[in-house]
This record gives structure tokens, sequence and C-alpha cells, in this order.
């Protein structure tokens, strides 16, 4: 079985599994292993997932838990930039996926209308 059949086969992305264990150390203490995995996970959001983004809704939830990680982490030291800068990110992100459903709800709609008409 291929790499990334393996990778589109787990619950969640890459990113979003090494995020949330970033998080999940964050809240527990251990900082340096944190840090690891929360580099490991912005890597993979842009190496494998970000490409992705589009064709399913699990690859938005990346974003949002690197918002969370950075904060269990750096706890009281958390820059405001770089929180802000995540923030906006995440947004950005819930955007896209909302517009994308706004428009195949559209796109389902007119087709629908069209398909009655005819039946009229």
């Amino acid at each position: 079985m291929k790499l990334q059949n393996r990778l589109n086969a787990l619950p969640l992305p890459v990113s979003a599994l090494a995020l949330l264990s970033a998080l999940v150390l964050g809240t527990l203490d251990q900082q340096a292993a944190g840090w690891l995995l929360f580099a490991a996970g912005i890597v993979a959001w842009v190496k494998l997932d970000a490409k992705q983004l589009l064709k399913s809704d699990r690859y938005g939830l990346s974003p949002a838990l690197a918002l969370l990680a950075y904060a269990a982490l750096a706890g009281s030291g958390a820059n405001i930039a770089i929180t802000f800068g995540l923030a906006l990110h995440a947004l950005v992100v819930f955007l896209i996926l909302l517009s994308r459903h706004l428009s195949d709800d559209r796109a389902q709609a007119f087709s629908q209308q069209k398909g009655i008409s005819a039946r009229i």
C-alpha cells in the first residue's frame, strides 16, 4: 500500500494528529515534545494537507488546532502577533470551506429547479 493511501486512510490528517498531540503535551507541561510535534504538524500542513483543503472538510481542522496548540505550549509567553496570525489563518480556512459549501448548495438548488421546470 502506498504511503499517500495510508495517510488518507487515517481518521484525521497527519497535521491534525500532530497538532492535537502537541496540544495534549502542552496541557501536560511537556513543552519540548509539544513544540517538536507542533513543528511537525505545521510542516505536514504545508507539505501534505493544505493541498487537499478543497477535497474534504477534515483538512480544515489543522489551523484551529494550531491556534489551540500554540496557546497551550506558549502559555503566558505567547506572542500576540503569532496568535493573531494563526487565528486569522484559521478564519480564512473556515471561510474557504464555508464558501465551498454555500456554492455547492446553490448549485444543487439550481439543478433541482431545472429538474422541476422540465417536469412541468
